[in-house]
């Protein structure tokens, strides 16, 4: 935890607030998938507070963070450039919010997800949209 001295106390940063920034942070960012094992996890996350925080892990010595992500990769992104935008979002992020220093982000890539419910989108809109049908 940080321990910062203020004029009126300190101030303590949870392991868990760095977990969930970085969480967030790499959710925001193009083809990184969120991982969900089973409909029960779905449905549970969806009403979590801690959606962001699985699959993180970070070590906190003193002023500096050592963050190691667990990611699914969306098919057709490029695997390494997603890797390194995830360690620059999260590197932004927690040094911008917690003035701590991030000495290492590691990306684990753990999966290739190819998102079908994008496809059964498309084809339930194909099906909505309306067509002519000229009688003789």
């Amino acid at each position: 935890m940080d321990n910062e001295k203020f004029d009126f106390g300190q101030v303590k940063i949870s392991d868990d607030v760095v977990i969930i920034i970085a969480g967030i942070a790499a959710s925001q960012v193009k083809g990184v998938s969120t991982a969900r094992t089973g409909v029960a996890d779905g449905i549970t996350n969806l009403f979590s507070k801690n959606n962001y925080a699985k699959g993180i892990k970070v070590e906190i010595n003193e002023d500096t963070v050592v963050v190691d992500i667990f990611i699914n990769v969306e098919y057709g992104y490029r695997i390494n450039q997603v890797a390194k935008e995830v360690q620059v979002a999260i590197k932004k992020e927690i040094e911008t919010m917690t003035d701590l220093q991030v000495a290492a982000v590691n990306v684990h890539v753990l999966n290739i997800v190819q998102d079908k419910e994008k496809d059964k989108d498309k084809d339930k809109d194909k099906e909505k949209e309306p067509v002519d049908i000229a009688l003789e």
